[in-house]
């Protein structure tokens, strides 16, 4: 059985890019921060490098792509919207 490389990534935007360019990545919270996970192929790595070159891409499109995966983002963690206890969510 052949092990998948994955990409961690903590970027917002450029996991937001990568999102709009059709890599859906997976979420995962380690210790009350997400952690957004991409298969590591060479279409990602391009599309990073497309990324890091400051490309032009549609503006709202990459705005409502950030919009959506931080509303993900901030569902995925377990203390909510980062108050704690004060909103019912447990910090310990």
């Amino acid at each position: 059985m052949t092990k998948t490389k994955v990409l961690e990534l903590i970027d917002l935007y450029l996991s937001a890019f990568l999102t709009l360019h059709g890599q859906e990545p997976k979420l995962i919270n380690k210790n009350g921060k997400v952690i957004f996970v991409f298969d590591a192929t060479d279409e990602v790595y391009g599309l990073m490098t497309l990324f890091n070159s400051n490309t032009e891409i549609p503006c709202l499109d990459l705005i409502t792509a950030i919009k959506t995966l931080r509303g993900k983002m901030l569902s995925a963690r377990k203390t909510g919207n980062g108050n704690g206890e004060r909103y019912g969510y447990q910090t310990r």
